[in-house]
């Protein structure tokens, strides 16, 4: 499948360019890296190397950077996007939130943001190992685009961001997509295949709603990788506790949080 660019548009970058339900997740990501690198006694100076791929505004890089530096000074962070116009975008962020001193300037030399395509295989990932990978991709099915999204975002958000560019005849003959909401989930294989080849410890994945949650977490544990794997819903934090146990692709998976199914996440130990 070769995807390509088009024209996208944003809204103008602000000193706070990322969705309450993204910026929890990525909170209690950052509190989980934390408290694992204390567990273990793992050196400060030791590299953390996280890679976000379909970065878009890189808000995930940045957050995740502000979170993360004090604990580990030699954190690298590389975000990917097929979409040149959201790679400037990222960096103009990033240069943006530097002179605002919400980001310290060490910044600048540990996260770089640069063009790619997930369904392609790229130097960034077939050649270095990651530690993260994290991924916000495109995961509404057309048809949701119009049913679900709210007046705001699609006024703003550019589609490209949300919607998979693919039609949805060729993802029901391409990717075995049985109903028109599977059309979202064309992302996951590839997000799954290059945390694989970049040895990744932990890869986390936003997703849509639970049922989405549930199928990504099913077809990421066909892969016997992956030991463990978790279901963040909505406003998880690190006092969120286990509120059920599901049974998908033959392990069982906690569920944590409250409201709509938001991230799935799995770990290799």
């Amino acid at each position: 499948m070769n995807v390509r660019p088009s024209n996208i548009k944003h809204p103008p970058p602000s000193d706070r360019f990322i969705e309450p339900e993204t910026e929890a997740w990525t909170t209690h990501l950052a509190h989980r890296v934390l408290c694992n690198s204390s567990s273990k006694s793992r050196a400060s100076d030791a590299p953390l190397r996280i890679l976000d791929l379909c970065t878009g505004s890189g808000c995930i890089s940045l957050l995740l950077h502000a979170l993360l530096h004090r604990a580990h000074p030699s954190l690298e962070i590389l975000g990917i996007d097929i979409s040149h116009t959201a790679v400037s975008l990222a960096r103009h962020n990033l240069s943006h939130n530097i002179g605002k001193a919400l980001l310290p300037s060490s910044a600048i030399s540990q996260i770089r943001f640069e063009d790619g395509d997930v369904f392609t295989r790229h130097a960034a990932w077939a050649n270095t190992q990651w530690d993260i990978v994290v991924s916000n991709p495109p995961y509404i099915s057309p048809e949701g685009f119009d049913r679900t999204t709210t007046r705001s975002v699609r006024n703003w958000e550019p589609k490209m961001a949300l919607v998979p560019p693919v039609s949805p005849e060729d993802a029901f003959s391409a990717l075995g997509a049985h109903t028109k909401d599977d059309v979202g989930d064309m992302f996951y294989p590839s997000i799954r295949r290059i945390a694989l080849e970049a040895k990744a410890k932990m890869v986390v994945m936003e997703v849509g709603d639970m049922a989405q949650a549930e199928r990504v977490a099913t077809m990421l544990l066909e892969e016997k990788a992956w030991k463990r794997c978790e279901i963040w819903k909505d406003g998880i934090t690190q006092r969120s506790e286990e509120l059920e146990m599901k049974e998908l692709g033959g392990q069982k998976v906690a569920v944590k949080g409250e409201g709509n199914g938001r991230v799935v996440v799995a770990w290799r130990d």
